[in-house]
């Protein structure tokens, strides 16, 4: 996995996922709840260049704008800065030594909150 992710800048990635997680932060005790817990396919494309991604569930496509983006190499982890294409902005990361890719925003409660999906399977593709 490690390895793969570097390899990103080069190619067209995607990422399959099988489990996703929605959580709401308590300040309080400095931790995740998780909120539900739903098994089932996802899959994320990345264009090569880190200017958009697609993400497709079985109810819904969305794609995303990738504002900004930094990559540290020794924690394996994407760190992005996206914009849906319903307007909605997200911090973003694919997170390689964990094998997820999580969704952190906050709601109209301004409570911070996560989406988190668990990796199920990455591979590459030349793009033309």
């Amino acid at each position: 996995m490690l390895l793969l992710l570097s390899y990103l800048a080069q190619a067209q990635l995607t990422i399959s996922t099988n489990l996703r997680e929605d959580g709401i932060y308590d300040d309080a005790n400095d931790e995740w709840i998780i909120t539900d817990s739903t098994e089932g396919l996802t899959v994320f494309t990345f264009n090569s260049k880190l200017t958009f991604f697609r993400h497709i569930t079985d109810v819904i496509a969305s794609v995303y704008k990738i504002d900004d983006w930094t990559y540290d190499e020794d924690e394996s982890l994407y760190d992005m800065e996206v914009t849906s294409d319903a307007g909605n902005k997200y911090d973003f990361r694919i997170d390689g030594l964990s094998s997820v890719v999580i969704f952190f925003y906050y709601d109209h409660d301004d409570n911070f909150r996560m989406v988190r999906h668990s990796i199920k399977e990455t591979w590459f593709d030349e793009e033309e």
